[in-house]
């Protein structure tokens, strides 16, 4: 009888043996086995990125909302307009009327929707421009603008999945804006000012918007779409009274960009920092994070994976399964779980590679009992080439889960996953690994 290394006869109960005739594939004497072991250390951690790109999405992220395992959630975006291209005539019998900043909503959103919320809107202190060598805006670019002084603000409900706001606009918000500025524009319209003639001059009068939400409200945030207009509204006198309105169109929208801060006080999250950009699960709870949108993302190693080389009965691996469970009760429809993890290569600067062929992940929820949602992956080739490659580099290196592009930066979903000590067994994470043995 062959003797099994100590590791092996501690593992025996997380073992399972059932036997299957595999011919002569692995051994001349048709007794081959196939052993199920699911007790093989996963090491978890989350991983905080500073910065990630935010600019030329397609979607505007306004609003604020709180969860009680990201903190105070919060986005703005930053934008500029630009007058039309061929300037209306006006005729000196038209009077001004109003002007607001139409946006209208994109159907995504996280967070409550049942909360009315103030969006605020103030004009930019300096005009967009990127700065140095930089090629693009991210979550923490900054523009200066006086939030001391909005131009003007809108209470609203918004449903984003009926399409419609408590404005009753359909599927716009609108926020009215001074009416000393829309008169100042309307005559620099009216006289076909050369500040109205091109873009470059129009941006020196007025360099942009930051809409942002106001710091006493908290719902959700949501998702807008980048067709963003400043209209003017006039009429012009006659047998027929004719509304008539001018539209200032999104300039640049790879200039546009949303601003994502947070504030994790009080939860499981407040110490992961950029002092601090990687936290093992260990000193979180037995859980990791990930949230693309406040750049939070989970890695994982698998640091003894090398030793089933030394198991006697070892001949070769035939299946590998990771489950990620997240953790019962931190999700539901209100702060929604990402449809796909992506598995993807890392090492210790914690730098994202390739994808894995089959890393993107099941998902299957179960919101009644909250037992059966996980993450299930087949990752059978990387954990046969992580065994060759060896102890050291399984310390070192493993995969980063994130949430593919381009959810990644304009959706705020968001899991908890346990990790293998969590207290919670239904909570644990799980490699399951199944290998032909000897006997």
């Amino acid at each position: 009888m062959f003797l099994l290394p100590a590791l092996v006869v501690l593992l025996l109960a997380g073992c399972q043996k059932p036997s299957i005739n595999f011919g002569t594939s692995f051994s001349n004497d048709n007794t081959t086995n196939v052993v199920a072991i699911d007790t093989f250390s996963v090491a978890m951690s989350t991983v905080l990125v500073d910065s990630f790109a935010t600019a030329g999405t397609g979607s505007l992220l306004i609003g604020r909302y709180k969860d009680p395992y990201f903190g105070i959630v919060t986005s703005k975006s930053i934008l500029q307009v630009t007058p039309p291209t061929n300037l209306p005539t006006i005729s000196n019998l038209a009077t001004y009327d109003s002007i607001s900043l139409i946006l209208r909503i994109n159907k995504t959103f996280y967070g409550d929707t049942g909360v009315v919320q103030r969006y605020k809107v103030s004009q930019l202190q300096s005009i967009i421009q990127l700065p140095g060598t930089q090629v693009t805006f991210y979550n923490n670019s900054k523009i200066p603008f006086d939030a001391s002084s909005p131009l003007g603000y809108a209470d609203a409900a918004i449903h984003p999945t009926a399409f419609f706001t408590s404005q009753k606009l359909n599927d716009s918000l609108k926020i009215k804006l001074p009416d000393s500025q829309g008169k100042e524009l309307f005559n620099l319209l009216f006289n076909q000012s050369d500040t109205v003639k091109t873009v470059s001059t129009f941006l020196n009068y007025f360099k942009g918007f930051s809409i942002y939400p106001d710091d006493n409200s908290l719902g959700a945030i949501y998702g807008f779409k980048d067709s963003v207009i400043l209209r003017l509204y006039y009429h012009e006198p006659g047998l027929v009274y004719l509304n008539k309105f001018i539209d200032f169109s999104l300039n640049n929208k790879s200039y546009q960009f949303n601003q994502i801060s947070y504030d994790r006080t009080g939860t499981l999250t407040a110490g992961i920092d950029s002092l601090h950009n990687e936290i093992p699960s260990t000193a979180t709870g037995n859980a990791a994070f990930v949230q693309p949108a406040t750049g939070l993302q989970i890695k994982i190693r698998f640091p003894t994976i090398g030793n089933l080389q030394q198991y006697q009965d070892y001949l070769s691996i035939l299946q590998a399964n990771l489950t990620l469970k997240p953790i019962e009760g931190s999700y539901s429809p209100l702060f929604a779980l990402p449809p796909q993890l992506t598995l993807a290569l890392t090492d210790p600067s914690n730098t994202v590679g390739a994808t894995l062929p089959f890393g993107f992940g099941n998902l299957t929820i179960d919101y009644l009992a909250g037992i059966n949602t996980s993450y299930t992956y087949d990752i059978t080739s990387y954990i046969k080439q992580q065994i060759t490659l060896g102890s050291e580099n399984n310390f070192k290196n493993g995969l980063m889960i994130i949430v593919p592009s381009p959810a990644s930066n304009t959706t705020f979903n968001r899991a908890v996953i346990g990790d293998q000590f969590n207290n919670i067994k239904i909570n644990q994470v799980v490699l399951k690994i199944y290998y032909a043995s000897f006997f």
